[in-house]
C-alpha cells in the first residue's frame, strides 16, 4: 500500500479505509520475487502454519511457528490476468486456499496441500472486492463490491459458478435540475437520501436457515465533495450506512439455482443517526463531510452486531488556515471534523429484529481500528484489532455492560515507533500457542505477541519477529 509518502496517505484508510488500499497498491507495489521458497515448504510439510498474504509482493508466505521457519513466496497470485493483483484477503475452507485479488475482481483457490491453481472465480470489471463475508456452516461466502456496490454469493466448493449480484442500496430519483449534493427523503432501501456511492467494504451473517440475514457495512468513501459551488475537498467519508439483506442459508448446497437463495436487500440504515441519536457524542450537532464512522468490518459475537469503525483519517490533527475554505460554524485555527487520529468506535447494535437493529452501546476506543476474521479470542471475549500506530482490543459480550476497552489509543497493546504511519494490516489470534501473529506492513515482517496472566488483564509480550515478503497484510491458520 504505501512506502514514504504513500505510507502516511494509506495508514487510516486502510487502517482506516480498506478503500485506499487498493488505488494504492496500484500505483506503488512491485513485482514479486520470482525465486520462492515453494521447494522448502514442500520439503517440509509443516503441520500447522501461518499464512501471509503478501500485498506488494502478490504472493503467500509462510511461517510455521514451532520450528519459526519462514518460506517466503510459496505461492504466488493474480498471474491469471496481466493487470495487477491486489491481494486483500485469504480464507481457507475444506482442502481450498482462497485470495480475493482487488485488482483482478476476482477469487482465486489454491489446493491446501499440494498449492496447486485449481479455479478461478471472476466477478466483473471495477468490481474490487475487498474481502471474505463467511456463511457459518456452509463453503459460502459473500463479497462487496467498493467499487460497484454490489454484493454476490459465491460457493466456494464451486467457485467458477455464477450468482446475481444484489445492489447495496436503491437509487433516489432526483429532480431534472438536481446537482449531485441533492438530497431526497430516505426510503427503506436509500438510507440517506443521495445517490453518491455506498463503498461496500466488510460485514457479518446472522444464520437462521430460510430467515438469515447479511449485514454489508458501507464507509461511503468518496473522493470529492462539494463544499461551495466552486470549492472541493478530497478524501473524506460521508454518513455510513449499514445494508441488511434477506437469504436462505438452507438452499446453500453446491449446485443450488440462483433463485433458491433468495437473496435481496431489504433495507439500508444510516448508522450515523443510530449513533448520534443515542446521544454517543455530546457534541455533535449535524453530520459534516469528513467526520463519518468508516465502518470496515463487523461480527456477530453472543448475538449482538459489533460494527468496527475505524474514523475518518490518520496522522496529525489537521487545523483550518486562513487561505482555505472555512465552512460554516468554524473559525481559523478550528480542528478540521474527520482529522483528529484518535477517532475509531465500537458501535454494538441489537438485532433481536434482524431488519431493525437498535443501539445498544458503543466504545469510544480511539485510534483507527481494523478488526480480522481470526482476531477474535471466543474463549475470553477478546476482539483484537489493527490498524495505524498500534494494536487495540475490547471485551464483548452479550449485554451492554459486558463490553469494555481493554487496551484503546492511549495504552496500545503495541505502540509503533511512528503512531502517524507505521501501519499494521492483519491480525491472526492463535488459541493454540496463545499468541498473536501481526502483519508489520510497514516493516515487512510478521511480528508475534505471547499473552500470559489471567483474562482480561493479560501481559503481552513482544516476542519473535519474522521478515516475510513485500507488503504484509491478511493472515490465517493453516492446518493439515
Amino acid at each position: 500500500m504505501y512506502k514514504g509518502e504513500a505510507q502516511s496517505l494509506m495508514k487510516k484508510y486502510s487502517a482506516a479505509a480498506a478503500v485506499i488500499s487498493v488505488v494504492i497498491f496500484l500505483v506503488l507495489s512491485c513485482e514479486p520475487d520470482v525465486e520462492t521458497d515453494y521447494q522448502a515448504y514442500m520439503s517440509d510439510s509443516p503441520e500447522r502454519a501461518v499464512l501471509v498474504l503478501n500485498g506488494s509482493a502478490e504472493s503467500i508466505s509462510a511461517i510455521d511457528p514451532e520450528t519459526e521457519s519462514v518460506y517466503n513466496d510459496i505461492q504466488l497470485v493474480g498471474y491469471g490476468s496481466s493487470s495487477r493483483a491486489i491481494p486483500a484477503d485469504i480464507l481457507i475452507y475444506d482442502e481450498g486456499i482462497h485470495v480475493i485479488l482487488s485488482g483482478q475482481n476476482s477469487i482465486e483457490s489454491y489446493n491446501k496441500n499440494s498449492l496447486d491453481y485449481e479455479a478461478e472465480h471472476y466477478f466483473k470489471n471495477g468490481y474490487n472486492p475487498m474481502s471474505f463475508i463467511s456463511v457459518p456452516g456452509t463453503s459460502w461466502v459473500f463479497c462487496a463490491g467498493f467499487e460497484t456496490d454490489d454484493v454476490q454469493p459465491v460457493d466456494l466448493s464451486n467457485p467458477e459458478t455464477g450468482y446475481s449480484f444484489v445492489d447495496s442500496w436503491t437509487e433516489v430519483v432526483l429532480p431534472d435540475d438536481a446537482d449531485s449534493e441533492y438530497q431526497t427523503t430516505p426510503t427503506g432501501t436509500n438510507a440517506v437520501g443521495d445517490n453518491f456511492s455506498r463503498s461496500s467494504s466488510g460485514g457479518a451473517v446472522l444464520s437462521n436457515g430460510s430467515e438469515s440475514r447479511l449485514y454489508v457495512t458501507n464507509v461511503r468513501y468518496d473522493s470529492s465533495i462539494l463544499l461551495t459551488e466552486s470549492v472541493s475537498a478530497g478524501g473524506y467519508f460521508r454518513e455510513a450506512t449499514l445494508s441488511i439483506f434477506s437469504f436462505n442459508a438452507d438452499a446453500m448446497v453446491s449446485g443450488a439455482s440462483d433463485s433458491s437463495l433468495a437473496f435481496e436487500l431489504t433495507a439500508e440504515i444510516n448508522l450515523e443517526d443510530i449513533y448520534y441519536t443515542a446521544g454517543a457524542d455530546e457534541n455533535y450537532s449535524e453530520y459534516l463531510p469528513g467526520n463519518g464512522l468508516n465502518p470496515q468490518s463487523a461480527f456477530i459475537l453472543d448475538n449482538l452486531l459489533n460494527i468496527v469503525c475505524t474514523g475518518t483519517n490518520g496522522g496529525s490533527t489537521s487545523y483550518y488556515s486562513a487561505d482555505e475554505y472555512i465552512p460554516d460554524g468554524f473559525d481559523q485555527d478550528d480542528e478540521k471534523p474527520g482529522t483528529n487520529p484518535d477517532d475509531g468506535v465500537i458501535l454494538v447494535l441489537d438485532i433481536s429484529d434482524p431488519d431493525e437493529p437498535s443501539y445498544l452501546t458503543h466504545l469510544h476506543i480511539g485510534g483507527s481500528p481494523v478488526g480480522c476474521r481470526e482476531s477474535i479470542d471466543y474463549d475470553n471475549k477478546i476482539v483484537y484489532l489493527a490498524g495505524v500506530g498500534g494494536l487495540q482490543s475490547y471485551q464483548y459480550g452479550s449485554t451492554a455492560g459486558d463490553y469494555s476497552v481493554l487496551h484503546g489509543y492511549d495504552d496500545m497493546i503495541i505502540t509503533a515507533d511512528d503512531v502517524d504511519s507505521d501501519y499494521y494490516a492483519g491480525l491472526c489470534y492463535d488459541s493454540y500457542s496463545n499468541k498473536l501473529f501481526v502483519s508489520f506492513y510497514s516493516n515487512d515482517s510478521v511480528n508475534t505477541i505471547d499473552i500470559s496472566g489471567s483474562s482480561p488483564d493479560f501481559n503481552y509480550t513482544e516476542g519473535s519477529v519474522f521478515s516475510v515478503s513485500d507488503g504484509p497484510g491478511a493472515l490465517c491458520i493453516f492446518e493439515r
